[in-house]
């Protein structure tokens, strides 16, 4: 196994996400992310999944994933295009992202996608990324359940 240094634009193609007023929404199987996560559904997808998703303006820092089609909000940065990488390996990566060195100077907080396809990233071979990306969605998986068991005993 080894790891190789390059720039996250090598890695995946992040893109602005698309336009869509709460007041043009149909409520339907997709989801609809903006910065801050799932706000909704919407009765079209602007995009096929695996789609990965992060904080354009407003909310910086949380990365979001979806196996599904879904519709990535113009808040947000999305990607469908890993090139040839782990989808899971680069939500992963993309949660290790130093994003508030990569904001731009205003009243809200915003991120400028040519500026953060620049940042240094260490990636492993394909295999090891899914390797990775399995065991730590064990844990996702195992921290929701205990999350989920302790509201049930809470209650």
């Amino acid at each position: 196994m080894s790891w190789t240094q390059k720039t996250l634009g090598e890695i995946v193609n992040l893109k602005r996400g698309f336009d869509l007023p709460s007041s043009s929404r149909v409520d339907g199987p997709y989801p609809v992310f903006s910065s801050s996560g799932q706000t909704g559904t919407h009765s079209e997808a602007a995009v096929k999944g695996p789609c990965v998703v992060t904080g354009r303006y407003g909310t910086i820092g949380q990365v979001f994933f979806s196996d599904a089609a879904c519709w990535p909000l113009n808040t947000s940065l999305y990607s469908t295009d890993f090139k040839g990488n782990d989808p899971k390996f680069v939500y992963y990566l993309l949660k290790t992202i130093p994003w508030r060195d990569y904001l731009t100077a205003s009243a809200v907080p915003g991120i400028n996608r040519n500026h953060v396809h620049l940042c240094p990233v260490c990636v492993p071979d394909h295999e090891t990324q899914t390797a990775i990306s399995g065991v730590l969605g064990l844990l996702d998986n195992k921290i929701e359940l205990n999350t989920k068991l302790n509201g049930y005993l809470a209650a």
